[in-house]
């Protein structure tokens, strides 16, 4: 074998070793399914106030085993009455709206994670943040999302997650109802939030092609 060939095999070999790295499995797609209830004039303070069904479809780019970046769409709905709240003087105001949003956030898992291989940790705690758009009703409004969870994974590209997100908007009229200027400081500032907690599952796509398993 001359010295030409023997560089040919040498690159062939190295982009083989690039490929098989770079065709690592990376992507995950699945749904989430909760309740989502929401923070503002009529509720300050108490999670879980007035839940409502939530579900949606999530999809994440695992750039390691510890970080990722993700999109994620939802159909949710939120409400609430001025009668469970001790401050809105006229106690006959409701509300509720539906939630179409999407968002994309930035996740870190606190130890690695991998659905396609066993020997690796199987249960990471994490967090993520981004930002997020929904239409509430008739209005469109910009929000950030935050919060974090627990992944398991079983293996087999499985992986299931208990997830508490908060989304903090910048409007004050979800619950349709402005608090006037008078003096007090609400909990977490003046405008509404809305808030998700339940369960995700995903399932790591193959992306059919061979991966050395040093990499897996």
């Amino acid at each position: 074998m001359n010295t030409t060939h023997r560089i040919l095999l040498s690159v062939i070999l190295i982009g083989m070793t690039q490929f098989d790295v770079i065709a690592q499995d990376k992507r995950d797609f699945g749904i989430q399914a909760g309740a989502t209830y929401y923070y503002g004039e009529f509720n300050e303070v108490m999670p879980l106030y007035s839940p409502s069904f939530a579900m949606g479809v999530i999809f994440r780019y695992n750039i390691n085993h510890n970080y990722s970046i993700r999109a994620s769409a939802i159909y949710a709905t939120v409400s609430g009455t001025s009668s469970s709240s001790s401050i809105i003087p006229d106690p006959g105001i409701n509300f509720s709206k539906n939630i179409i949003g999407a968002e994309a956030m930035g996740e870190f898992n606190f130890f690695p994670l991998n659905p396609t291989n066993s020997r690796k940790a199987k249960l990471s705690p994490y967090v993520n943040a981004g930002v997020g758009i929904a239409q509430m009703g008739t209005s469109l409004i910009f929000h950030i999302p935050f919060g974090g969870g627990l992944k398991f994974t079983p293996g087999q590209r499985h992986t299931f997650a208990l997830e508490w997100r908060f989304h903090k908007t910048f409007n004050d009229k979800i619950d349709d109802y402005s608090s006037p200027n008078d003096g007090r400081k609400p909990f977490l500032h003046n405008n509404d939030w809305f808030s998700f907690i339940g369960l995700i599952y995903t399932y790591r796509i193959p992306n059919n092609s061979y991966i050395c398993p040093a990499y897996k």
